[in-house]
């Protein structure tokens, strides 16, 4: 009854049509103003480029295109795709690169088991140290002889141990793949580990994370031409696994990977100092986190040190309350704050502003000092200038 209720109003006369336009466009302003006051330090997120935003914006958002030559048009179109691809062949020094994933999720197992004929199983892992168990993964892969051996996580604070399981992995005739979703920009800017380096056959990952492009995903393949078609032929029309694959996306990610080419290294390194000064100001200030024996993080991520689920929720809502936005985990990550041209010294004052709140300093107050840090930060930094 209530969707009927909805689709009536929905109905009604052009000026009602008119208002509600309106008032979506004053939400959509009125995030957008209330987001650039605030510090984001969620880790899975991030800003782009002006640049980036023009090409999402663009007239490629209005087409639509097969590998076959279905429509007509489409000169600009492949042309744009082809130079995406050789920007992120060179970026990560990879024989093969796919551009076209949407977006995806390994979710839990039984969530795949339900969708495809997998047979999921996980590492053995040391909750303690927030790594995995290598003895215990190699005995895994050597038992189970899977066809994929995927290194993956959402907390990342260190790098995976691609070598130790390389040649395990290559011995029991596995494909060992790595998710970069979370550090592809620090992978990007050489300032994590090196995957293919390492070992890794496949690279895959967020293009919105500290990977500064739009949303999506992208696969790199090292230098396995067979493999490389393999994983494009899934990519394309019969059968369909990603049509349409929002061409004003390819473009803006171009724009996201010459970014990088030319900027990446001197962002991605500041993303790590400033995560680590974040996560040593914190620890200074009495705001437990976790990771301290291993200096807390080689990534961009700051993991707090929470007792329950409950307990993350409340510090997020007590941080948001002030403008600080986070998730749950309490996951913080510094790659947003990065690209609007913060450093260590901005760290210091964002955990001060943190530890503040958190010992129930009034929101009102902290509200204030964050809008005025914020205000000094403007700008997206490590792009082109218009």
């Amino acid at each position: 009854m209530r969707v009927l209720t909805q689709v009536f109003v929905l109905q009604g006369s052009d000026s009602m049509c008119a208002e509600l336009a309106q008032k979506i466009s004053q939400a959509v302003t009125t995030h957008e103003a209330w987001r650039q006051k605030c510090l984001n330090l969620i880790p899975s997120e991030n800003m782009t480029s002006p640049q980036v935003r023009e090409m999402l914006a663009s007239d490629f958002g209005h087409r639509y295109a097969w590998d076959q030559p279905w429509y007509g048009g489409q000169k600009y179109t492949i042309h744009i795709e082809e130079l995406a691809i050789q920007a992120a062949k060179k970026l990560f020094n990879a024989k093969y690169a796919n551009v076209r994933p949407l977006s995806g999720h390994l979710s839990l197992p039984l969530n795949l088991q339900a969708r495809f004929p997998l047979d999921v199983q996980y590492f053995p892992y040391q909750s303690d140290q927030y790594s995995m168990d290598v003895s215990g993964a190699k005995e895994l892969i050597e038992r189970t002889h899977p066809k994929l051996v995927i290194l993956g996580a959402s907390i990342f604070l260190q790098p995976h141990p691609v070598r130790e399981l390389a040649k395990v992995t290559q011995e029991a005739g596995s494909t060992l793949v790595f998710d970069g979703s979370h550090v592809l920009g620090l992978i990007a800017g050489g300032q994590f580990q090196n995957p293919f380096r390492e070992g890794t056959q496949i690279l895959l990952g967020s293009t919105h994370k500290t990977f500064f492009g739009p949303q999506g995903g992208i696969i790199l393949v090292r230098d396995d031409e067979d493999l490389a078609e393999k994983i494009d032929a899934t990519l394309r029309p019969n059968p369909v696994l990603v049509d349409n694959y929002h061409h004003h996306r390819v473009a803006a990610l171009a724009i996201a990977l010459t970014e990088l080419l030319a900027f990446g290294k001197e962002y991605a390194r500041q993303v790590v100092q400033n995560a680590q000064e974040l996560a040593r100001s914190l620890d200074t200030q009495g705001v437990p986190v976790i990771g301290e024996s291993w200096d807390f993080t080689s990534s961009h991520q700051v993991l707090l040190q929470t007792t329950h689920f409950e307990h993350g929720r409340e510090i997020r809502d007590q941080l948001e309350e002030a403008d600080i936005i986070a998730d749950i985990g309490v996951r913080l990550g510094s790659q947003e704050v990065t690209r609007r041209g913060m450093k260590q010294p901005q760290m210091q004052e964002i955990a001060t502003l943190i530890a503040r709140r958190l010992e129930g300093e009034r929101v009102r107050t902290i509200k204030k000092e964050v809008h005025q840090l914020t205000s000094k930060f403007d700008q997206v930094e490590y792009c082109f200038s218009s």
